[in-house]
């Protein structure tokens, strides 16, 4: 089929699709660049103290309207009293990017993400919870390796490599830190994770 003899529909749709590809291969190529960059321990790491309530609340309204958008209530719970931690905070602002946009695609509309902080003696830990389709059994130790994708996507054309989760576990491997998560199908995941509290 030539140009000339598609509609404006069909060429705006066919747009969309060019682009649609085009963003995942950026996407693509970005994540194994700061993957590589990672693994070659070529990334410094500027660990300072920083208030992790407020990295979380500017991240979450940062994806407050994908979410509406999506029909998924987003919320941040921090409550008062969560201390200064201590780490790069462009990274752990990487690491909650990754999560809630990973939580965001696996959960249908209608459902909840939420980020919450629980101080614990000389930590905090970090929980990004999702109400989203979870993850088998069988996929739980392969979910943090590189292209692995658990389950499906709830939009199908998410612009998704399978890295993201990859490039979280490095940074806060990097950190002294360990992600862990707990799944069952149909009844969402959390993925979780302690900082160190700044005593300076």
């Amino acid at each position: 089929m030539k140009g000339d003899d598609l509609s404006a529909a069909q060429k705006t749709e066919y747009l969309h699709i060019a682009l649609g590809h085009a963003r995942r291969l950026s996407q693509l190529i970005t994540e194994l660049f700061e993957l590589a960059k990672l693994d070659a321990c070529e990334t410094v790491l500027y660990a300072e103290p920083f208030s992790l309530a407020e990295l979380v609340q500017d991240v979450v309204q940062k994806y407050r309207l994908r979410a509406g958008e999506a029909g998924i209530r987003l919320q941040a719970d921090v409550g008062g009293g969560v201390p200064m931690v201590h780490g790069d905070i462009a990274m752990m602002q990487r690491v909650l990017e990754n999560l809630i946009d990973n939580a965001l695609r696996h959960t249908p509309a209608g459902g909840h993400v939420s980020v919450g902080l629980l101080p614990v003696g000389d930590r905090v830990t970090v929980r990004v919870e999702d109400s989203g389709s979870g993850i088998p059994a069988s996929e739980l130790e392969r979910i943090f390796e590189r292209f692995h994708r658990a389950g499906d996507n709830r939009d199908g054309g998410s612009p998704n490599a399978g890295l993201g989760l990859a490039i979280v576990r490095r940074i806060l491997e990097l950190h002294g830190a360990t992600i862990q998560v707990q799944s069952q199908p149909d009844q969402g995941t959390v993925f979780s994770f302690d900082m160190p509290v700044c005593h300076a």
